[in-house]
Protein backbone atom coordinates (compact mmCIF):
# COMPACT_ATOMS: atom_id res chain seq x y z
CA UNK A 1 0.00 0.00 0.00
CA UNK A 2 1.51 3.25 -1.17
CA UNK A 3 1.44 6.90 1.17
CA UNK A 4 3.09 9.85 0.61
CA UNK A 5 4.48 12.21 3.55
CA UNK A 6 5.25 15.83 2.77
CA UNK A 7 6.90 18.67 4.82
CA UNK A 8 5.13 21.66 5.55
CA UNK A 9 7.73 24.07 4.82
CA UNK A 10 6.26 27.74 6.88
CA UNK A 11 6.25 26.22 9.84
CA UNK A 12 8.37 27.19 13.39
CA UNK A 13 8.00 23.55 14.24
CA UNK A 14 8.61 20.48 11.92
CA UNK A 15 5.06 19.67 10.71
CA UNK A 16 4.16 16.99 8.25
CA UNK A 17 1.29 15.77 6.37
CA UNK A 18 0.76 11.90 5.75
CA UNK A 19 -1.22 10.75 3.08
CA UNK A 20 -3.12 8.21 1.45
CA UNK A 21 -2.72 7.06 -2.31
CA UNK A 22 -5.40 9.27 -3.06
CA UNK A 23 -3.67 12.08 -2.31
CA UNK A 24 -6.22 12.55 1.29
CA UNK A 25 -4.54 13.48 4.25
CA UNK A 26 -4.70 10.95 6.98
CA UNK A 27 -2.05 11.48 9.65
CA UNK A 28 -0.40 14.55 10.75
CA UNK A 29 3.52 14.95 12.61
CA UNK A 30 4.22 17.43 14.66
CA UNK A 31 7.74 18.38 16.23
CA UNK A 32 8.14 20.20 19.64
CA UNK A 33 9.48 23.14 19.16
CA UNK A 34 12.77 24.15 21.39
CA UNK A 35 13.00 20.49 22.52
CA UNK A 36 16.09 19.03 23.63
CA UNK A 37 14.79 15.62 23.49
CA UNK A 38 13.43 16.57 19.86
CA UNK A 39 10.07 14.77 20.25
CA UNK A 40 8.12 14.21 17.26
CA UNK A 41 4.19 13.53 17.90
CA UNK A 42 1.65 11.13 15.53
CA UNK A 43 -1.92 11.89 15.45
CA UNK A 44 -4.88 11.35 13.45
CA UNK A 45 -7.26 13.99 11.73
CA UNK A 46 -8.89 14.58 14.56
CA UNK A 47 -5.85 15.59 17.02
CA UNK A 48 -5.80 12.75 19.13
CA UNK A 49 -1.90 11.33 20.13
CA UNK A 50 -1.34 8.32 18.22
CA UNK A 51 2.82 8.19 18.77
CA UNK A 52 5.23 10.12 20.32
CA UNK A 53 8.92 9.22 19.70
CA UNK A 54 11.70 11.23 22.08
CA UNK A 55 15.56 11.26 21.90
CA UNK A 56 18.19 9.89 24.37
CA UNK A 57 19.75 12.89 25.36
CA UNK A 58 22.92 11.00 26.44
CA UNK A 59 24.03 8.92 23.42
CA UNK A 60 26.62 8.97 21.10
CA UNK A 61 25.04 8.16 18.05
CA UNK A 62 21.03 9.13 18.05
CA UNK A 63 18.93 6.81 19.90
CA UNK A 64 14.84 7.15 19.99
CA UNK A 65 12.07 5.61 22.00
CA UNK A 66 8.44 5.40 20.55
CA UNK A 67 5.54 5.17 22.90
CA UNK A 68 1.93 5.02 22.71
CA UNK A 69 -0.50 7.63 24.14
CA UNK A 70 0.15 5.99 27.50
CA UNK A 71 3.70 5.68 27.43
CA UNK A 72 3.78 2.37 26.89
CA UNK A 73 7.15 1.72 24.86
CA UNK A 74 6.34 0.25 21.53
CA UNK A 75 9.82 0.59 19.66
CA UNK A 76 13.32 1.93 19.71
CA UNK A 77 15.27 3.23 17.09
CA UNK A 78 18.88 3.57 17.07
CA UNK A 79 21.46 5.11 14.55
CA UNK A 80 24.33 2.21 13.14
CA UNK A 81 27.59 3.64 12.77
CA UNK A 82 28.24 3.29 9.27
CA UNK A 83 29.11 5.81 6.06
CA UNK A 84 25.41 4.64 4.63
CA UNK A 85 22.30 5.55 7.05
CA UNK A 86 21.58 2.21 8.79
CA UNK A 87 19.44 1.47 11.81
CA UNK A 88 18.16 -0.61 14.13
CA UNK A 89 14.56 -0.95 15.28
CA UNK A 90 13.04 -3.26 18.13
CA UNK A 91 9.33 -3.66 17.89
CA UNK A 92 8.44 -5.80 21.32
CA UNK A 93 10.54 -8.75 20.37
CA UNK A 94 10.79 -7.79 16.75
CA UNK A 95 13.87 -6.92 15.32
CA UNK A 96 13.72 -4.82 12.18
CA UNK A 97 16.57 -3.13 9.67
CA UNK A 98 16.19 -0.17 8.21
CA UNK A 99 19.05 0.64 5.18
CA UNK A 100 19.57 3.60 3.25
CA UNK A 101 21.30 4.49 -0.12
CA UNK A 102 24.82 6.55 -0.10
CA UNK A 103 23.12 9.83 -0.54
CA UNK A 104 19.88 8.63 1.53
CA UNK A 105 17.69 8.95 -1.02
CA UNK A 106 15.80 5.25 -1.23
CA UNK A 107 16.15 3.43 1.99
CA UNK A 108 14.42 -0.12 2.91
CA UNK A 109 13.19 -1.13 6.34
CA UNK A 110 13.57 -5.68 6.94
CA UNK A 111 13.08 -8.39 8.69
CA UNK A 112 15.65 -10.41 8.33
CA UNK A 113 15.57 -10.87 4.30
CA UNK A 114 12.17 -10.17 4.23
CA UNK A 115 10.96 -6.48 2.94
CA UNK A 116 8.57 -4.58 4.71
CA UNK A 117 8.72 -1.39 3.33
CA UNK A 118 10.47 0.64 0.33
CA UNK A 119 10.92 4.46 0.94
CA UNK A 120 11.73 6.79 -1.57
CA UNK A 121 12.64 10.60 -1.41
CA UNK A 122 11.83 12.99 -3.92
CA UNK A 123 15.05 14.73 -4.90
CA UNK A 124 13.37 17.75 -6.46
CA UNK A 125 10.65 18.84 -3.87
CA UNK A 126 10.23 22.07 -2.07
CA UNK A 127 10.50 20.66 1.67
CA UNK A 128 10.86 16.76 1.81
CA UNK A 129 8.91 14.71 0.28
CA UNK A 130 8.66 10.93 0.15
CA UNK A 131 7.24 7.63 -0.98
CA UNK A 132 6.36 4.27 1.20
CA UNK A 133 5.47 1.69 0.33
CA UNK A 134 4.07 -0.84 2.83
CA UNK A 135 4.80 -4.09 1.51
CA UNK A 136 3.32 -5.94 4.84
CA UNK A 137 0.69 -4.21 6.87
CA UNK A 138 0.94 -5.36 10.54
CA UNK A 139 2.04 -1.94 11.78
CA UNK A 140 1.40 0.44 9.13
CA UNK A 141 1.14 3.71 11.34
CA UNK A 142 4.23 2.56 13.18
CA UNK A 143 6.21 2.35 10.13
CA UNK A 144 4.70 5.60 8.85
CA UNK A 145 6.08 7.19 11.61
CA UNK A 146 9.63 5.90 11.21
CA UNK A 147 9.96 7.54 7.79
CA UNK A 148 9.43 10.79 9.52
CA UNK A 149 11.68 10.25 12.31
CA UNK A 150 14.18 8.96 10.19
CA UNK A 151 14.33 12.72 8.46
CA UNK A 152 14.14 13.56 12.08
CA UNK A 153 17.72 11.90 12.44
CA UNK A 154 19.42 12.56 9.45
CA UNK A 155 18.94 16.28 9.70
CA UNK A 156 19.78 16.94 13.01
CA UNK A 157 23.15 17.85 12.69
CA UNK A 158 21.51 20.82 10.14
CA UNK A 159 18.98 21.97 12.88
CA UNK A 160 21.74 21.60 15.88
CA UNK A 161 19.94 19.06 17.48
Amino acid sequence: MKFYIKQKVFSLKDKFNILDKDGKEIYQVEGKMFSLSNELFLKNLNGSLIFKAKKKIFSFLPNYTIVDPHNQILATVKKKFSLRPKFNIEIGNDHLDLEGSLFQHNFTLKRGQQEIAQVKKKVISFGDSYEIDILREDHTELYLFLVILLDQILHEKERGS
